[in-house]
């Protein structure tokens, strides 16, 4: 399989403004090479790559010049060698070396986005380094696992594999909103809406707090371009602000959860209604959502510990295929009420509560008024915790 070092992965142009300047990108290689042929090329829109320019490789060196219009995202590959080195084009020198083994990185560096690109590239490298070590240390105790069925073995070490790759997801998930300078964020940003992340408004957000010659660019006009048309289609699909059908209370001055009904995983109509107990959490989730699923344990753990007290949950999922959908209630051991109408963003019951991200949490009281929307994790304990002791 083409190994392509982290940026050579994505098949994505991305451009900024700036002024025309020359650049010098200066590489190295094994001498072995002597001879290739190197390219620099980029890659419009449609994923087709151009060559800009190409050269031989010379006693293990080789090097392009040229001038630069717009900050922009290159690749460099060389003959018979099956990987390429990704840069961000920008005025200056660059440095790349390409490494001599298969199972090495590359290095980038010499400007200042490059620069920031090569640490990039080293934190990632720490947590792919992590995973590996830790299957290569336990692969022998896994196949003894499977082998003899012994499911609580097995399902601690994918657990303990989850974990160490949760790690490298939430740090890429993070780091634009640490680092809204670097270029890579902006990246980063339109990866996650192209790779369906639904934390709509987190991503928009950070977005937002990028400076304006990030904005401006190629990858930025898109981005925000990608943002305005899910916004558009959110407020298509959705009512109101609050839950369609909700009606307001004048004594109390609460807002009523609109009542509705859903299939379970096994055909069965389930009504919220149905569903209330004390205390009722709704919840949007879906198989899908890695931050759906992260929250489930907690929420599991939640439920054990309330439910005798008349905590009770309802789950809708914004899943479209029923197999997974029932894969991951099995794998998440989730034990309460489940509907879905398998639609996807155009569940009905999501379109009604005005659903823009998953997770989203609506709290019930007895009577199925909203107490609060939005809680997850400690907060969401907290609250439950308060209202039942």
């Amino acid at each position: 399989m083409k190994k392509i070092f982290l940026i050579g992965i994505f098949t994505v142009l991305f451009t900024s403004c700036g002024n025309s300047d020359s650049y010098t990108i200066n590489c190295t290689i094994d001498k072995k090479n002597d001879g290739a042929m190197a390219f620099l090329r980029n890659e419009n829109a449609m994923g087709e790559l151009k060559t800009i320019d190409s050269t031989a490789v010379t006693n293990g060196t080789f090097s392009f010049e040229g001038s630069v219009e717009n900050l922009d995202l290159y690749s460099i590959s060389v003959e018979k060698i099956n990987s390429s080195v990704s840069v961000i084009m920008e005025p200056g020198t660059i440095n790349v070396h390409f490494p001599d083994k298969a199972t090495d990185y590359p290095k980038v560096g010499g400007t200042p986005y490059n620069d920031q690109l090569q640490k990039l590239n080293e934190s990632l490298l720490k947590f792919d380094t992590d995973l590996y070590a830790f299957q290569n240390k336990n692969k022998d105790k896994y196949i003894k696992a499977v082998k003899a069925k012994d499911t609580v073995i097995v399902d601690q070490l994918l657990d303990q594999a989850m974990t160490l790759n949760k790690k490298k997801f939430d740090f890429l998930n993070t780091y634009p909103l640490k680092n809204p300078d670097h270029f890579m964020s902006v990246f980063l940003l339109q990866q996650r809406l192209m790779n369906g992340d639904t934390s709509f408004v987190q991503i928009n957000s950070a977005f937002k707090k990028l400076p304006s010659k990030l904005k401006e660019c190629r990858i930025g006009k898109e981005l925000e371009q990608k943002l305005k048309e899910v916004e558009n289609s959110r407020k298509e699909t959705t009512q109101v602000a609050t839950p369609s059908n909700a009606s307001l209370s004048t004594e109390s001055n609460t807002t009523k959860a609109p009542d509705f009904e859903g299939k379970s995983p096994d055909g069965k109509v389930v009504t919220l209604k149905s569903a209330l107990g004390k205390i009722t959490l709704l919840d949007f989730w879906a198989s899908w959502c890695p931050p759906c699923r992260k929250e489930n344990p907690n929420v599991v753990k939640l439920y054990a510990d309330y439910h005798a007290k008349g905590f009770n949950i309802l789950g809708v999922s914004l899943d479209d295929d029923v197999a997974k959908w029932k894969a991951a209630i099995v794998k998440d051991k989730i034990t309460w009420p489940q509907v879905s109408n398998l639609k996807g963003w155009k569940d009905p019951i999501a379109r009604l509560y005005n659903i823009e991200e998953i997770p989203t949490t609506f709290l019930l009281d007895a009577e199925g008024n909203i107490i609060a929307r939005g809680l997850t994790g400690e907060a969401l304990r907290a609250k439950v915790a308060s209202l039942l002791h």
